[in-house]
């Protein structure tokens, strides 16, 4: 009771309730005109990895303004364009296409784009006031890397290593190793080649004549520092992030190990964290425009932190999923009356779970009071009451009051943390999400990814079976390299279908295409399915068909070729127009019986009664002997009455007179 009332602790508990009723109450606005509402937290992406830059190296004291913030930088700053580099030291910048950027002593220039796409190409922008930068471009970006100086351009394409340097008299020297560079000013351009050099006075110098042969042995202290601090080495990381983020990962696999995860496929473990530690433990909050930025010294900071998801498992520890798409810090925020708390998020964007220490586990908070949210090497402060930990793991629900998308605070509102709780409203958050997106794409070209979201039911739920749990999204759309039955379930029967069809027909075109194919393997070429409908029922006799049924073009060709061989030489089929009707044996192939061919007498006979020479239309019936095989109607046999029964008898007589 007496600590309550020490004068300390009352005037910093009076101090906290007058700056909360001075704190301007900011009614809800609508959504600003020409940019459409922030979806819900799990739509949101984050920014293209490639449009921020990550601090390699550092050495000696270095400063960087962001707008009106003026700090320190540090090897977790990340740098964004607008960016004012003011270097007592060295260091060495990383672009995320793999371009590396040292600067000396005394230097000082401005990040103006980061692969912005300027008159239809994608460009980076470096202004270089005074000082000196040494370039080496990546080899897997087609952008225009470009250096602004007081006396002209710098403009490279491709691979090239070079340095510029300029003086505060507006001198400017530049310097090729390998490539070709462009140097233009206000009156003339030349092309410097490797092993090349070209100094310039003012904007008007003519640049014809300049350009002078150097040794590339040479060299200062600078030279020989940057060429080590540049050295590309390629581990185990470079395989196992995406494309998109390798060139930040060189120090992952000096400071952890890569492990295979059923569910999460390559996941990295940090090595010599303490046993109490969680990501978003070690380091600092800062307020920047995209919103709380967390900077950490850890040595894999800036790829760990603001790229991809962390996981806790039992037995294991925590693990770091890697991502695509760049954001302050995945973290969900929450606050409770004195406290500010933020959890990393997982796999699913939903707060870590954890069960370290004997209270039992839960989420995995990082909790401070409300006056320590802007302090330095902010694990000092840390809460560790069980009583605190269970006000921040009392609420299950994700909606609300979670924060899951970066907490976007004011300069002032940080200096004075208490006034910070405005900026978890969800009208407030809104508001200030939206403004920043315009900003951020007036100023930079710079855009925040969403998806659109599915809906809230599981993908295995069934029709009428019992209900199933929300939907986990995971937080990136990623394609894993290998698909497995289930996420592509009807991935395999189309393939055999597939090989049935003609080529070039899809499943939508021919639905049934695979039905069809054996009945037209039996039917003869030429015959469609509506002249032959009854064809596939007969299981025998496969080498009669040809014979009998032919095209409905030439009905009647194939067995007036018989008939004429057994016709005298010199009758045509009007002297004898009953010839075909004589040896009903010899018309059926020996060991083929009625009874296999029950139906095919009939349709035969029909045709040989008709005279050779006739077409169908002096026949009207003739194009139904299909349909006659499959039902006896009575109609069609008055047909075959005209014909008279002693007719056969005459010419089984001629052809005997005719052996004589």
């Amino acid at each position: 009771m007496n600590a309550l009332l020490h004068p300390h602790r009352l005037a910093t508990l009076l101090l906290s309730a007058a700056l909360l009723a001075a704190a301007p109450q900011q009614p809800p606005s609508a959504p600003l005109p020409g940019l459409s509402e922030p979806q819900e937290d799990d739509a949101y992406q984050g920014e293209a990895a490639e449009r921020y830059a990550m601090v390699r190296t550092l050495e000696g004291s270095v400063r960087i303004r962001k707008g009106d913030l003026d700090e320190d930088l540090t090897r977790g700053t990340p740098i964004g364009e607008g960016d004012v580099v003011e270097s007592r030291g060295r260091g060495v910048l990383q672009l995320g296409e793999g371009t590396r950027i040292a600067f000396g002593g005394g230097t000082r220039f401005t990040v103006g784009a980061l692969f912005t796409d300027r008159k239809g190409e994608r460009q980076v922008l470096f202004q270089l006031t005074q000082g000196r930068l040494r370039v080496q471009l990546g080899g897997e970006s087609n952008s225009q890397f470009r250096i602004d100086t007081p006396s002209g351009t710098v403009t490279c394409r491709g691979r090239g290593t070079f340095s510029v340097e300029a003086d505060p008299d507006r001198v400017v020297r530049l310097k090729v190793l390998s490539g070709r560079v462009s140097f233009s000013n206000e009156r003339d351009e030349a092309m410097v080649g490797a092993g090349q050099r070209l100094t310039v006075f003012t904007p008007q110098d003519g640049l014809a004549g300049r350009v002078r042969a150097f040794n590339t042995f040479g060299g200062d202290d600078f030279d020989r520092w940057s060429e080590r601090a540049m050295t590309v080495t390629r581990g185990e990381s470079w395989e196992r992030v995406p494309a998109e983020i390798r060139h930040y990962a060189d120090d992952l696999d000096a400071n952890g190990r890569w492990v295979q995860s059923d569910e999460f496929g390559w996941v990295w473990q940090p090595r010599g964290v303490d046993e109490d530690w969680r990501p978003y433990y070690r380091g600092r909050w800062a307020a920047y425009d995209g919103g709380m930025t967390w900077i950490s010294d850890e040595p894999w900071a800036y790829v760990a932190y603001h790229h991809g998801r962390w996981h806790w498992g039992a037995g294991v520890g925590w693990f770091w999923i890697p991502g695509i798409y760049y954001s302050p810090a995945w973290v969900a925020w929450h606050h409770t009356p004195g406290y500010y708390g933020w959890a990393p998020l997982g796999y699913y964007n939903a707060p870590c779970n954890w069960g370290h220490r004997a209270w039992g586990g839960g989420f995995a908070w990082n909790i401070v009071a409300v006056g320590h949210i802007n302090l330095f090497q902010i694990n000092l402060h840390m809460h560790r009451d069980v009583t605190v930990f269970r006000t921040f793991n009392g609420g299950r629900d994700l909606r609300a009051p979670w924060q899951r998308t970066p907490l976007i605070v004011t300069r002032a509102e940080f200096r004075n943390p208490a006034q910070m709780q405005a900026a978890f409203r969800h009208d407030v958050h809104r508001q200030r999400q939206v403004a920043y997106e315009r900003h951020a794409q007036v100023t930079t070209g710079r855009v925040i990814v969403r998806r659109e979201l599915r809906p809230d039911v599981r993908p295995d739920a069934r029709p009428g079976g019992p209900p199933q749990g929300p939907h986990q999204t995971p937080f990136e759309e990623r394609r894993r390299p290998e698909a497995t039955p289930r996420e592509r379930p009807q991935e395999v029967r189309p393939a055999k279908g597939v090989e049935r069809r003609p080529e070039g027909i899809t499943p939508r075109e021919r639905p049934v295409e695979s039905r069809p194919s054996k009945l037209e393997e039996r039917r003869p070429e030429g015959t469609t399915p509506r002249e032959r409908p009854v064809e596939p029922r007969p299981s025998t006799g496969p080498e009669r068909r040809p014979e009998v049924v032919v095209p409905r073009e030439r009905p009647v060709e194939p067995r007036p070729s018989k008939l004429e061989e057994r016709r005298p030489e010199g009758i045509t089929p009007r002297e004898r127009p009953a010839e075909t009707r004589p040896n009903p044996s010899e018309r059926r192939p020996e060991a083929v019986t009625p009874r296999e061919r029950p139906v095919e007498p009939r349709p035969s006979k029909a045709e040989e009664r008709r005279p050779e020479g006739n077409t169908p239309r002096e026949r009207p019936m003739e194009p139904r002997p299909s349909r006659e095989e499959r039902r006896p109607d009575p109609a069609p046999r008055p047909e075959s009455k005209p014909q008279p029964a002693p007719k056969p008898e005459a010419p089984k007589e001629k052809p005997k007179e005719e052996r004589h």
